[in-house]
């Protein structure tokens, strides 16, 4: 009956221990934090920047904004960039565009389809998996470029003439407003990590206890049956 009794406990014990390695994967157990680095700029006179057809890009300069506590950046994280796009009051648009971010030596690029930006949102892009500290603080802009989308069956990105962000360049040239767009770092802590770490042990150590008794009886009898 004992021995059952352990047996039924394992099982148990096995099942959550799995279950929580399946959540731990997944991410479940990580702790994010989410830094808005650049704020958006403000909105006045705001003007779309034209259909992103084949050929069409915006560049856009970025004005980082954040502390002097570069430790949140040192590890490796991910960027979201969320840009004001409208679809031209929901009209079906097909084709692709791509959004980079260029800093240095770094270059990351994103693509998206034109079918799914809806109108007058924010579209996020995310970078993920980079080393923060070789984008942030240091000199860096935004591309949007049209791939393939003809006229009539593109979508657009909203300008403002607020240019604290600096001024964008349409085609190559410079006009007197900014992209609407904000940027957020996203860091994970290693609280994850060691979960993992204190949960495997505890299951070794849960695993052992279990099967003490059933241990101990077996040389108990053993040690009998030899006398």
């Amino acid at each position: 009956m004992k021995i059952s009794k352990s047996f039924f406990f394992l099982f148990l014990w096995l099942i959550f221990f799995s279950f929580f390695i399946f959540t731990s994967m997944k991410g479940a157990y990580s702790k994010k934090y989410e830094h808005t680095i650049v704020p958006s700029p403000g909105i006045t006179q705001q003007i779309h920047a034209g259909e992103l057809t084949a050929r069409f890009s915006l560049e856009q300069p970025i004005n980082w904004n954040v502390d002097n506590n570069m430790s949140k950046f040192n590890g490796p994280g991910t960027l979201c960039v969320n840009l004001l796009l409208a679809n031209y009051m929901d009209r079906e648009n097909t084709g692709t565009i791509l959004l980079s971010l260029r800093a240095e030596n770094f270059s990351r690029t994103v693509s998206q389809n034109a079918k799914v930006i809806r109108n007058n949102l924010d579209q996020q892009f995310c970078f993920p998996d980079i080393s923060l500290s070789d984008v942030v603080y240091k000199p860096a802009t935004l591309l949007l470029e049209g791939v393939d989308s003809p006229p009539g069956k593109a979508i657009t990105a909203w300008m403002t003439s607020d240019t604290i962000q600096g001024t964008v360049r349409r085609n190559d040239v410079v006009l007197d407003k900014s992209l609407i767009f904000s940027i957020d770092a996203v860091t994970e802590s290693s609280a994850k990590r060691m979960h993992d770490i204190v949960l495997t042990i505890l299951c070794c150590l849960s695993t052992s206890i279990l099967f003490w008794p059933i241990k101990t009886k077996t040389l108990i009898k053993a040690g009998t049956s030899h006398s």
